[in-house]
Protein backbone atom coordinates (compact mmCIF):
# COMPACT_ATOMS: atom_id res chain seq x y z
CA UNK A 1 0.00 0.00 0.00
CA UNK A 2 1.26 3.22 -1.18
CA UNK A 3 2.47 5.80 1.45
CA UNK A 4 0.61 9.45 1.08
CA UNK A 5 2.54 12.28 0.77
CA UNK A 6 0.84 13.90 4.08
CA UNK A 7 2.16 10.72 5.84
CA UNK A 8 5.57 11.17 4.50
CA UNK A 9 6.04 14.33 5.41
CA UNK A 10 4.55 13.92 9.22
CA UNK A 11 6.61 11.52 9.59
CA UNK A 12 10.10 12.68 8.18
CA UNK A 13 9.43 15.23 10.49
CA UNK A 14 7.33 13.64 13.60
CA UNK A 15 9.84 10.09 13.72
CA UNK A 16 13.38 12.19 14.11
CA UNK A 17 11.85 14.23 16.80
CA UNK A 18 10.54 11.33 18.54
CA UNK A 19 14.45 10.08 18.25
CA UNK A 20 15.51 13.11 19.03
CA UNK A 21 13.68 13.49 22.27
CA UNK A 22 14.28 10.06 23.24
CA UNK A 23 17.67 10.08 22.87
CA UNK A 24 18.08 13.17 24.48
CA UNK A 25 15.56 12.06 27.73
CA UNK A 26 18.04 8.95 27.74
CA UNK A 27 21.34 11.83 28.33
CA UNK A 28 19.08 13.53 30.40
CA UNK A 29 17.88 10.15 32.43
CA UNK A 30 21.90 9.28 32.75
CA UNK A 31 22.35 13.01 34.16
CA UNK A 32 19.80 12.88 36.82
CA UNK A 33 21.06 9.35 37.85
CA UNK A 34 24.48 10.89 38.13
CA UNK A 35 23.39 14.04 39.83
CA UNK A 36 21.36 11.88 42.41
CA UNK A 37 24.11 9.17 42.79
CA UNK A 38 26.48 12.54 43.66
CA UNK A 39 23.41 14.13 45.91
CA UNK A 40 23.06 11.05 47.57
CA UNK A 41 26.79 10.38 48.72
CA UNK A 42 27.35 14.07 49.74
CA UNK A 43 24.16 13.62 52.07
CA UNK A 44 25.78 10.44 53.29
CA UNK A 45 29.12 11.84 53.60
CA UNK A 46 26.96 15.27 55.33
CA UNK A 47 25.28 12.70 57.69
CA UNK A 48 28.07 10.87 59.12
CA UNK A 49 30.00 14.07 59.79
CA UNK A 50 27.51 15.93 61.35
CA UNK A 51 26.69 12.65 63.61
CA UNK A 52 30.78 12.29 64.40
CA UNK A 53 30.85 15.91 64.85
CA UNK A 54 28.26 15.76 68.07
CA UNK A 55 29.72 12.46 69.15
CA UNK A 56 33.28 14.03 68.87
CA UNK A 57 31.86 17.50 71.02
CA UNK A 58 29.96 15.25 73.55
CA UNK A 59 33.10 13.21 74.06
CA UNK A 60 35.02 16.40 74.90
CA UNK A 61 33.06 17.73 77.12
CA UNK A 62 32.56 13.83 78.56
CA UNK A 63 36.40 13.61 78.78
CA UNK A 64 36.59 16.81 80.83
CA UNK A 65 34.26 16.21 83.10
CA UNK A 66 35.44 12.90 84.17
CA UNK A 67 38.81 13.89 84.15
CA UNK A 68 37.75 16.71 86.89
CA UNK A 69 35.68 13.55 88.19
CA UNK A 70 38.77 11.06 88.46
CA UNK A 71 40.48 13.91 90.03
CA UNK A 72 38.31 14.52 92.59
CA UNK A 73 37.74 10.73 93.10
CA UNK A 74 42.06 10.13 93.95
CA UNK A 75 42.15 13.41 96.15
CA UNK A 76 38.92 12.07 98.09
CA UNK A 77 40.97 8.45 98.11
CA UNK A 78 44.27 10.46 99.06
CA UNK A 79 42.91 12.47 101.84
CA UNK A 80 41.70 9.11 103.75
CA UNK A 81 45.07 7.66 103.42
CA UNK A 82 47.47 5.50 101.02
CA UNK A 83 45.68 2.06 99.94
CA UNK A 84 46.24 -1.29 101.01
CA UNK A 85 44.53 -4.43 99.78
CA UNK A 86 43.16 -6.51 103.20
CA UNK A 87 41.82 -9.82 103.79
CA UNK A 88 38.66 -11.23 101.18
CA UNK A 89 35.33 -9.71 102.40
CA UNK A 90 32.01 -11.09 101.46
CA UNK A 91 30.29 -8.73 98.41
CA UNK A 92 27.43 -10.34 98.16
CA UNK A 93 26.59 -13.99 98.62
CA UNK A 94 28.58 -15.79 97.00
CA UNK A 95 30.97 -12.97 95.90
CA UNK A 96 34.30 -11.85 98.06
CA UNK A 97 37.16 -10.13 97.51
CA UNK A 98 40.16 -8.42 99.08
CA UNK A 99 39.12 -5.54 100.90
CA UNK A 100 40.81 -2.13 99.81
CA UNK A 101 41.32 0.01 102.50
CA UNK A 102 42.72 3.75 102.20
CA UNK A 103 44.14 4.51 105.37
CA UNK A 104 42.15 2.57 107.88
CA UNK A 105 38.75 2.92 105.88
CA UNK A 106 38.00 -0.36 104.31
CA UNK A 107 35.50 0.13 101.14
CA UNK A 108 34.14 -2.97 100.70
CA UNK A 109 30.35 -2.25 101.00
CA UNK A 110 31.63 1.67 102.54
CA UNK A 111 29.45 4.14 100.56
CA UNK A 112 31.07 7.11 101.72
CA UNK A 113 33.46 7.99 99.05
CA UNK A 114 31.73 7.48 96.35
CA UNK A 115 28.44 8.79 97.47
CA UNK A 116 30.64 11.93 98.33
CA UNK A 117 32.51 12.25 94.54
CA UNK A 118 28.31 12.40 93.16
CA UNK A 119 27.82 14.54 95.44
CA UNK A 120 30.23 16.92 94.69
CA UNK A 121 30.24 16.40 90.68
CA UNK A 122 27.69 14.29 89.83
CA UNK A 123 28.00 11.16 87.67
CA UNK A 124 28.98 7.53 89.04
CA UNK A 125 31.36 6.11 90.90
CA UNK A 126 33.29 2.79 91.86
CA UNK A 127 35.58 0.91 93.77
CA UNK A 128 37.22 -2.53 92.14
CA UNK A 129 39.11 -4.69 93.81
CA UNK A 130 41.15 -7.24 92.06
CA UNK A 131 40.63 -11.02 92.81
CA UNK A 132 42.32 -12.60 90.76
CA UNK A 133 41.70 -12.81 87.01
CA UNK A 134 39.03 -10.13 87.81
CA UNK A 135 37.45 -6.93 89.40
CA UNK A 136 34.62 -7.14 91.43
CA UNK A 137 33.12 -3.90 92.55
CA UNK A 138 32.93 -3.49 96.36
CA UNK A 139 31.92 -0.10 96.54
CA UNK A 140 29.69 1.73 94.24
CA UNK A 141 26.93 4.01 93.34
CA UNK A 142 26.09 2.48 89.82
CA UNK A 143 22.48 0.70 89.94
CA UNK A 144 21.21 -2.88 88.47
CA UNK A 145 17.89 -2.78 86.44
CA UNK A 146 15.94 -3.55 90.21
CA UNK A 147 17.31 -0.20 91.81
CA UNK A 148 20.07 -1.90 93.70
CA UNK A 149 23.87 -0.76 94.17
CA UNK A 150 25.50 -3.27 91.55
CA UNK A 151 28.13 -4.49 94.33
CA UNK A 152 29.47 -7.83 93.94
CA UNK A 153 29.30 -7.33 90.14
CA UNK A 154 32.63 -7.35 87.74
CA UNK A 155 34.09 -5.64 85.14
CA UNK A 156 33.36 -6.82 81.92
CA UNK A 157 36.27 -8.79 81.16
CA UNK A 158 35.86 -8.48 77.20
CA UNK A 159 36.01 -4.55 77.86
CA UNK A 160 39.17 -2.15 76.60
CA UNK A 161 39.11 -1.23 80.21
CA UNK A 162 39.53 -5.05 81.65
CA UNK A 163 42.36 -5.45 78.56
CA UNK A 164 44.04 -2.21 79.67
CA UNK A 165 44.17 -2.42 83.30
CA UNK A 166 44.15 -6.31 83.57
CA UNK A 167 47.36 -6.34 81.53
CA UNK A 168 49.38 -2.90 81.37
CA UNK A 169 47.61 -1.50 84.36
CA UNK A 170 47.18 1.44 82.13
CA UNK A 171 44.22 3.82 82.93
CA UNK A 172 41.72 3.98 79.68
CA UNK A 173 39.26 6.76 79.17
CA UNK A 174 36.27 6.45 76.98
CA UNK A 175 32.82 4.70 76.26
CA UNK A 176 32.20 1.26 77.92
CA UNK A 177 29.02 -0.52 78.36
CA UNK A 178 27.97 -0.54 82.08
CA UNK A 179 25.37 -2.68 82.90
CA UNK A 180 23.62 -2.56 79.55
CA UNK A 181 24.07 0.80 79.26
CA UNK A 182 26.30 3.43 77.31
CA UNK A 183 28.76 5.10 80.10
CA UNK A 184 31.56 7.27 79.13
CA UNK A 185 34.13 6.47 81.55
CA UNK A 186 37.36 6.96 83.03
CA UNK A 187 39.58 4.19 84.87
CA UNK A 188 42.83 4.35 86.67
CA UNK A 189 44.66 1.75 88.62
CA UNK A 190 45.26 1.69 92.42
CA UNK A 191 48.80 0.74 93.15
CA UNK A 192 49.89 -0.43 96.95
CA UNK A 193 52.67 0.60 98.05
CA UNK A 194 54.96 -2.13 96.55
CA UNK A 195 53.08 -0.35 92.88
CA UNK A 196 51.17 -4.05 92.71
CA UNK A 197 48.01 -2.98 91.47
CA UNK A 198 44.86 -4.11 93.51
CA UNK A 199 41.78 -2.58 92.25
CA UNK A 200 40.42 0.44 89.60
CA UNK A 201 38.93 3.67 90.48
CA UNK A 202 36.39 4.46 88.14
CA UNK A 203 33.88 7.42 87.36
CA UNK A 204 31.61 7.80 84.81
CA UNK A 205 28.54 9.58 83.32
CA UNK A 206 25.63 7.74 81.39
CA UNK A 207 26.38 9.41 78.14
CA UNK A 208 24.32 12.63 77.33
CA UNK A 209 23.33 11.16 73.47
CA UNK A 210 20.25 13.29 73.36
CA UNK A 211 21.35 15.59 70.20
CA UNK A 212 23.07 12.75 68.45
CA UNK A 213 19.61 10.84 69.31
CA UNK A 214 17.36 12.94 67.35
CA UNK A 215 19.73 13.78 64.56
CA UNK A 216 19.77 10.52 63.47
CA UNK A 217 15.97 9.36 64.07
CA UNK A 218 15.20 12.84 61.59
CA UNK A 219 17.95 11.46 59.44
CA UNK A 220 16.65 10.52 56.17
CA UNK A 221 18.51 9.69 52.74
CA UNK A 222 16.35 9.12 49.76
CA UNK A 223 13.59 7.94 50.51
CA UNK A 224 14.19 5.12 52.96
CA UNK A 225 17.83 5.14 53.34
CA UNK A 226 18.63 5.29 57.17
CA UNK A 227 21.27 6.15 59.77
CA UNK A 228 22.34 3.59 62.34
CA UNK A 229 24.50 3.96 65.08
CA UNK A 230 25.88 0.62 66.88
CA UNK A 231 28.36 -0.01 69.43
CA UNK A 232 31.28 -2.00 69.71
CA UNK A 233 29.41 -5.27 69.96
CA UNK A 234 26.71 -4.22 67.27
CA UNK A 235 24.19 -3.38 69.34
CA UNK A 236 21.91 -0.52 67.34
CA UNK A 237 21.73 1.95 69.97
CA UNK A 238 19.98 4.52 67.37
CA UNK A 239 18.57 4.53 63.93
CA UNK A 240 15.91 6.81 61.38
CA UNK A 241 12.50 7.04 62.69
CA UNK A 242 10.42 4.03 60.69
CA UNK A 243 13.24 1.51 61.08
CA UNK A 244 13.52 -0.81 63.86
CA UNK A 245 16.89 -1.72 65.61
CA UNK A 246 16.07 -5.46 64.41
CA UNK A 247 15.75 -4.07 60.34
CA UNK A 248 18.56 -1.99 61.06
CA UNK A 249 21.16 -4.62 62.27
CA UNK A 250 19.91 -7.34 59.56
CA UNK A 251 20.91 -4.17 57.04
CA UNK A 252 23.99 -3.18 58.54
CA UNK A 253 24.89 -6.81 59.28
CA UNK A 254 24.60 -8.67 55.85
CA UNK A 255 24.39 -5.92 53.07
CA UNK A 256 20.82 -6.62 50.97
CA UNK A 257 21.80 -6.87 47.21
CA UNK A 258 21.34 -3.52 45.60
CA UNK A 259 22.08 -1.53 48.50
CA UNK A 260 24.81 0.74 49.42
CA UNK A 261 26.22 0.83 53.11
CA UNK A 262 28.47 3.31 54.22
CA UNK A 263 30.02 3.33 57.84
CA UNK A 264 32.57 5.21 60.00
CA UNK A 265 33.96 4.72 62.88
CA UNK A 266 34.05 7.57 65.91
CA UNK A 267 37.18 7.42 67.76
CA UNK A 268 36.64 8.30 71.57
CA UNK A 269 33.09 6.25 71.35
CA UNK A 270 34.27 2.56 70.64
CA UNK A 271 30.98 3.24 68.03
CA UNK A 272 30.10 3.36 64.58
CA UNK A 273 27.39 5.62 62.10
CA UNK A 274 26.19 3.71 59.27
CA UNK A 275 24.61 5.01 56.24
CA UNK A 276 22.57 2.64 53.76
CA UNK A 277 20.04 3.30 51.11
CA UNK A 278 18.93 1.55 48.12
CA UNK A 279 20.50 1.81 44.76
CA UNK A 280 17.40 1.21 43.03
CA UNK A 281 15.90 4.43 44.11
CA UNK A 282 18.85 6.18 42.19
CA UNK A 283 17.63 4.15 39.04
CA UNK A 284 13.69 4.87 39.75
CA UNK A 285 14.32 8.48 39.81
CA UNK A 286 16.20 8.47 36.56
CA UNK A 287 13.77 6.18 34.81
CA UNK A 288 11.24 8.56 36.37
CA UNK A 289 12.87 11.91 34.70
CA UNK A 290 13.20 9.88 31.17
CA UNK A 291 9.15 8.89 31.21
CA UNK A 292 8.39 12.40 31.76
CA UNK A 293 10.71 13.91 28.83
CA UNK A 294 9.54 10.67 26.69
CA UNK A 295 6.03 11.57 27.82
CA UNK A 296 6.29 15.47 27.18
CA UNK A 297 8.15 15.08 23.89
CA UNK A 298 5.03 11.97 22.50
CA UNK A 299 2.32 15.18 23.32
CA UNK A 300 4.92 17.43 21.45
CA UNK A 301 4.93 14.97 18.63
CA UNK A 302 1.79 14.24 18.66
CA UNK A 303 1.03 17.74 18.62
CA UNK A 304 4.18 18.67 15.75
CA UNK A 305 2.19 16.17 13.31
CA UNK A 306 -1.48 17.74 13.44
CA UNK A 307 0.11 21.00 13.30
CA UNK A 308 2.32 19.49 10.26
CA UNK A 309 -0.55 17.74 9.25
CA UNK A 310 -3.03 21.14 9.35
CA UNK A 311 -0.23 23.10 7.35
CA UNK A 312 0.38 19.96 4.30
CA UNK A 313 -3.53 20.02 3.88
CA UNK A 314 -4.13 23.71 3.99
CA UNK A 315 -0.70 24.51 2.05
CA UNK A 316 -0.08 22.05 -0.12
CA UNK A 317 -3.27 19.05 -0.46
CA UNK A 318 -6.24 21.40 -0.84
CA UNK A 319 -4.33 23.59 -3.15
CA UNK A 320 -3.45 20.75 -5.22
CA UNK A 321 -6.88 19.10 -4.49
CA UNK A 322 -5.29 15.86 -3.98
CA UNK A 323 -2.20 13.59 -3.49
CA UNK A 324 1.01 15.78 -5.01
CA UNK A 325 1.99 12.55 -6.66
CA UNK A 326 -1.52 11.78 -8.64
CA UNK A 327 -1.35 15.52 -9.94
CA UNK A 328 2.02 14.96 -11.29
CA UNK A 329 1.00 11.20 -12.73
CA UNK A 330 -2.19 12.77 -14.02
CA UNK A 331 -0.53 15.94 -16.02
CA UNK A 332 2.14 13.53 -17.45
CA UNK A 333 -0.89 11.18 -18.61
CA UNK A 334 -2.28 14.46 -20.00
CA UNK A 335 0.82 15.70 -21.60
CA UNK A 336 1.25 12.77 -23.34
CA UNK A 337 -2.17 13.33 -25.38
CA UNK A 338 -4.01 10.63 -22.95
CA UNK A 339 -7.48 12.92 -22.18
CA UNK A 340 -9.25 9.24 -20.51
CA UNK A 341 -6.75 9.63 -17.34
CA UNK A 342 -8.92 8.81 -14.11
CA UNK A 343 -8.60 12.26 -12.22
CA UNK A 344 -11.40 11.60 -9.56
CA UNK A 345 -13.05 14.09 -7.63
CA UNK A 346 -11.10 17.78 -6.84
CA UNK A 347 -11.81 20.70 -4.98
CA UNK A 348 -13.38 23.20 -7.47
CA UNK A 349 -10.61 26.01 -7.75
CA UNK A 350 -7.65 23.42 -6.87
CA UNK A 351 -4.94 22.20 -9.63
CA UNK A 352 -6.67 18.71 -10.08
CA UNK A 353 -9.78 20.49 -10.18
CA UNK A 354 -8.56 23.09 -13.09
CA UNK A 355 -6.66 20.09 -14.48
CA UNK A 356 -10.07 18.16 -14.48
CA UNK A 357 -11.78 20.99 -15.84
CA UNK A 358 -9.09 21.29 -18.23
CA UNK A 359 -9.13 17.44 -19.01
CA UNK A 360 -13.27 18.05 -19.73
CA UNK A 361 -12.90 20.89 -21.78
CA UNK A 362 -10.54 19.34 -24.50
CA UNK A 363 -12.27 16.31 -24.52
CA UNK A 364 -15.22 18.53 -25.66
CA UNK A 365 -13.24 20.46 -28.33
CA UNK A 366 -11.46 17.22 -29.40
CA UNK A 367 -14.39 15.69 -29.74
CA UNK A 368 -15.95 18.99 -31.91
CA UNK A 369 -12.88 18.67 -33.69
CA UNK A 370 -13.10 15.05 -34.42
CA UNK A 371 -16.95 15.81 -35.87
CA UNK A 372 -15.72 18.75 -37.69
CA UNK A 373 -13.09 16.45 -39.77
CA UNK A 374 -15.50 13.94 -39.79
CA UNK A 375 -18.23 16.34 -41.37
CA UNK A 376 -15.53 17.80 -43.81
CA UNK A 377 -14.34 15.05 -44.76
CA UNK A 378 -17.80 13.89 -45.72
CA UNK A 379 -18.53 17.39 -47.64
CA UNK A 380 -15.08 16.77 -49.82
CA UNK A 381 -16.42 13.37 -50.88
CA UNK A 382 -19.96 14.96 -52.05
CA UNK A 383 -17.56 17.81 -53.92
CA UNK A 384 -15.54 15.02 -55.61
CA UNK A 385 -19.01 13.36 -56.32
CA UNK A 386 -20.22 16.61 -57.59
CA UNK A 387 -17.21 17.47 -59.98
CA UNK A 388 -17.37 14.39 -61.49
CA UNK A 389 -20.89 14.72 -62.07
CA UNK A 390 -19.95 18.13 -63.21
CA UNK A 391 -17.05 16.12 -65.99
CA UNK A 392 -19.68 13.98 -66.68
CA UNK A 393 -22.43 16.41 -67.73
CA UNK A 394 -20.03 18.55 -70.26
CA UNK A 395 -21.10 15.84 -72.62
CA UNK A 396 -24.41 16.29 -72.09
CA UNK A 397 -27.59 18.73 -72.97
CA UNK A 398 -26.72 22.30 -71.55
CA UNK A 399 -29.81 22.01 -69.02
CA UNK A 400 -28.10 18.66 -67.79
CA UNK A 401 -24.63 20.94 -67.30
CA UNK A 402 -26.62 23.74 -65.54
CA UNK A 403 -27.96 21.48 -63.22
CA UNK A 404 -24.30 19.55 -62.58
CA UNK A 405 -22.79 23.47 -62.04
CA UNK A 406 -25.37 24.17 -59.87
CA UNK A 407 -24.48 21.12 -57.33
CA UNK A 408 -20.66 21.52 -57.94
CA UNK A 409 -21.04 24.86 -56.55
CA UNK A 410 -23.49 23.87 -53.65
CA UNK A 411 -20.77 21.35 -52.79
CA UNK A 412 -17.88 23.83 -52.95
CA UNK A 413 -19.56 25.97 -50.19
CA UNK A 414 -20.50 23.15 -47.79
CA UNK A 415 -16.74 22.09 -48.26
CA UNK A 416 -15.92 25.83 -47.55
CA UNK A 417 -18.38 26.28 -44.39
CA UNK A 418 -17.38 22.83 -42.96
CA UNK A 419 -13.69 23.93 -43.50
CA UNK A 420 -14.37 27.02 -41.40
CA UNK A 421 -15.63 25.10 -38.77
CA UNK A 422 -12.52 22.63 -38.26
CA UNK A 423 -10.81 25.66 -38.27
CA UNK A 424 -12.55 27.00 -35.44
CA UNK A 425 -12.58 24.13 -33.52
CA UNK A 426 -8.92 23.96 -33.46
CA UNK A 427 -8.48 27.66 -32.65
CA UNK A 428 -10.15 26.83 -29.42
CA UNK A 429 -7.29 24.19 -28.41
CA UNK A 430 -5.31 26.60 -26.37
CA UNK A 431 -2.71 24.17 -24.92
Amino acid sequence: MAISFKTKIIGSVVVPTIVLITLSAMGLAFNAYQNQQKSAAEKVQSDLDSVQRLLDESASLMKTKTTAAMNVLQELTGNTGKPSAGDPAEIVPGVSAPNIAFGDEKQALNFRIVDKLVDLVGGTATIFSKSGDSFVRITTNVKKPDGNRAVGTVLDPNGPAFASLNNNSQGFEGVVDILGNPFFTSYQPIMDSQNKLIGIYYVGYAASLGGVQTAIQQAKILNTGFLVLADSTGKVRFTTNGITSEQAAATIKSVPAGWQVDSRNVEGWNYKVYAAYPKSELREGAITTAEIIIGGGVVLALILSVLVGFLIESMVIAPLGGDPALASAAMAEISSGNLDVNIGKARRGSLLGNLSLMQEKLHNIVNTIHKAVEKSSEQHDKFEQAVQAFQEAKSLSPERQSIAEEALLAAAGKVAKSDETVSRAVDRLKI
